[in-house]
C-alpha cells in the first residue's frame, strides 16, 4: 500500500531515529547560524564568529541576530509581519495578499499581527497566482503593501516578475517555504533567498518535516523583531509536545498497518482523544517556545538531503471522489490532499468567510487537485506510481 504522507515512506531505521535522537545546544545554535547564513545574507563566504561582539559586525552576525527559530510555521510568519511592522510602513488594518488556496495558519498569523488578509485569485489550473494577478489587485487596493509567495507544493512561481513589482511599489515580499525549501526560481536562485523576509515551517508533511517548529529569517537589514520578543528568552516545548513530535512517526506507522484491516481511523481517533497526536492545523502561534534540540539535529540532517524537486505531483480530476477511491482498491491511499478548500483544512473554512464568487479558480482547484509523493525513489515504488498515474489520467482536465 502507497501512502501520500512524508513519514509513510520511513523505514524502521528512520522511524527509530526520529524517535531516539539526542540533540545538544550546539545542534540547535548551529541550526539556527546555517539559516542564518544560507538564507540572510549572500555572503557565503563569511564563517559564524563565536563572539557576536556589535563592534565587529560582520553581514553574518548581522543576518544572526535577525533570525530565530520558533514553535510553529504561523509563528515565524507572524514574527515577519510584525518585524515589517516595526517600520512604521505598515501599521495595523493594512492589507497582507496571500494565495487563494491556502492554510489557515496562515490567515492565522495574519490576522494575529493585526492584519488583513486579501485571497488573490489562482490561476485556474495553478495552486498559485501570478505577478499580473498582484498588479491588478494594487490598483484596486491601495492598502496592500505586503504579498506572500508559497511556491506550492514547490513548484517555482516567476520570482523575477514579482520583484520588479515589490520595488515599484515598495511592498514587503515574504516567502513561505513550508513546501519549497531547498528549490530554485528559474533564473538559478533559491527560493528564500529573495524577499525582505524568509520563512520555514517544520511540520507534518512539509519540505523539512520534524512534526512541528518553523524559523524566521529577516534577510532585510531595516527589519528587526519587536521589542516584546527576545529570542534568547524563547523556551524548549512542553515535555507532552516533545513526546507527541518524537513518537508520531511510531503511530503512523501502526496505523499504516491497521489501514490493511480498515481499523486505521478508530485507531486515530483514540490517539486524537487523549491527544498522544495533534492535527497539524491546530499547532499552537507560540512565539514564546521554540523547537528541541533534537529537531534541530534532525533538521540540520534533512538539510543535507533536500533536493531540487517538487514535494509533490499535482494533477486536475472530475469525479475526484471516485478516482480516490477506485486508487484506494489499487492500494494508494491519497486522500490527505493539504488543501482540499481554498483555506483548508475544511473545518475552519467557514471562519474563514473566503471570498468564492469572486474566486472561481481557486474553488476549482480546491475541489478538483490530485497530487502523488514524490520522495518514493526505488524501482518497484517508481512502478506502482505509474499506475497511479495511469489511473488519473482516466479524469484528468486537462487545459
Amino acid at each position: 500500500m502507497l501512502f501520500l504522507g512524508l513519514a509513510s515512506n520511513y523505514s524502521a531505521k528512520d522511524i527509530l531515529s526520529h524517535a531516539l535522537t539526542l540533540g545538544s545546544d550546539k545542534d540547535y545554535q548551529t541550526l539556527e547560524e546555517v539559516f542564518a547564513r544560507k538564507y540572510g545574507t549572500q555572503e557565503e563566504s563569511t564563517k559564524p564568529t563565536k563572539n557576536r561582539d556589535k563592534s565587529s559586525l560582520s553581514p553574518y552576525t548581522d543576518a544572526l541576530d535577525r533570525t530565530s527559530i520558533v514553535y510553529s510555521g504561523r509563528t515565524a510568519i507572524f514574527l515577519a509581519l510584525e518585524a515589517m511592522k516595526s517600520t512604521k510602513k505598515v501599521k495595523n488594518g493594512d492589507h497582507v495578499l496571500v494565495n487563494g488556496f491556502t492554510c489557515k495558519a496562515v490567515v492565522e498569523a495574519i490576522q494575529k499581527a493585526g492584519l488583513v488578509p486579501v485571497f488573490a485569485e489562482v490561476e485556474k489550473f495553478s495552486p498559485d497566482y501570478t505577478p499580473e494577478t498582484l498588479e491588478s489587485l494594487l490598483k484596486k487596493d491601495k492598502k496592500i503593501k505586503i504579498f506572500i509567495i508559497q511556491n506550492s507544493f514547490g513548484i517555482p512561481v516567476d520570482v523575477i516578475k514579482f520583484e520588479k513589482i515589490k520595488k515599484k511599489h515598495g511592498l514587503f515580499m515574504l516567502e513561505d517555504l513550508a513546501h519549497c525549501a531547498g528549490r530554485k526560481y528559474s533564473d538559478g536562485r533559491e527560493i528564500g533567498t529573495v524577499g525582505d523576509a524568509t520563512c520555514l515551517s517544520f511540520g507534518k508533511g512539509k519540505a523539512l518535516d520534524v512534526i512541528n517548529g518553523g524559523a524566521v529569517i529577516l534577510r532585510n537589514p531595516s527589519l528587526s523583531f519587536p521589542d516584546s520578543f527576545k529570542k534568547e528568552n524563547l523556551k524548549k516545548p512542553k515535555i507532552a509536545d516533545s513526546m507527541r513530535a518524537g513518537w508520531y512517526p511510531v503511530f503512523g506507522a501502526i496505523a499504516r498497518g491497521l489501514a490493511h484491516v480498515h481499523l486505521e481511523k478508530p485507531f486515530l481517533a483514540l490517539l486524537l482523544k487523549f491527544r498522544w497526536i495533534e492535527r497539524s492545523a491546530d499547532t499552537r502561534l507560540d512565539p514564546t517556545r521554540t523547537i528541541t534540540n533534537w529537531q534541530a539535529k534532525l533538521i540540520l540532517k534533512k538539510l543535507k538531503n533536500l533536493k531540487n524537486s517538487p514535494l509533490r505531483e499535482i494533477y486536475f480530476v472530475k469525479n475526484r471522489e471516485i478516482c480516490l477511491e477506485e486508487l484506494k482498491k489499487h492500494g494508494f491511499r491519497l486522500e490527505e490532499l493539504w488543501y482540499d478548500t481554498p483555506v483548508a483544512p475544511k473545518r475552519y473554512y467557514k471562519s474563514v468567510k473566503f471570498p468564492e464568487k469572486s474566486h472561481k479558480n481557486s474553488i476549482f482547484v480546491a475541489n478538483s487537485i490530485i497530487n502523488l509523493p514524490t520522495w518514493y525513489s526505488d524501482k518497484k515504488h517508481k512502478k506502482e506510481l505509474a499506475l497511479a498515474r495511469k489511473i488519473i489520467k482516466k479524469y484528468e482536465i486537462k487545459d
